[in-house]
């Protein structure tokens, strides 16, 4: 097909145009945005919101070793899918509340 009826018809944008530049810079916003949704959302399945690995241990600062102890005596639970551990954040919250003391005065 010919170049310059490619361009007539803007079916192709060339590198040093323009509307390629804004085409750009419109998709590398588009994946910040993404980058900077996925990185703060939290996953949800039927209005649970779950929470990964890093962001219960650093919510509670502990390390990853406490983190799989605590799973292993069924102190915290979780759910694995092809690998990836999720915590329910609705349980977790029960777990804090169930063993909060609070300091006698």
């Amino acid at each position: 097909m010919d170049e310059n009826r490619m361009i007539e018809n803007r079916s192709v944008f060339m590198r040093d145009t323009d509307e390629y530049k804004v085409l750009l810079e419109a998709m590398r916003l588009a994946a910040q945005t993404a980058d900077k949704l996925i990185a703060e959302v939290e996953p949800s399945l039927l209005g649970e919101c779950y929470l990964t690995t890093e962001q219960v241990m650093t919510h509670f600062h502990i390390s990853r070793r406490a983190l799989q102890n605590y799973r292993d005596k069924g102190i915290v639970p979780y759910t694995a899918i092809g690998g990836t551990l999720l915590y329910p954040e609705s349980k977790i919250n029960e777990v804090l509340e169930r063993n909060y003391y609070k300091p006698s005065m």
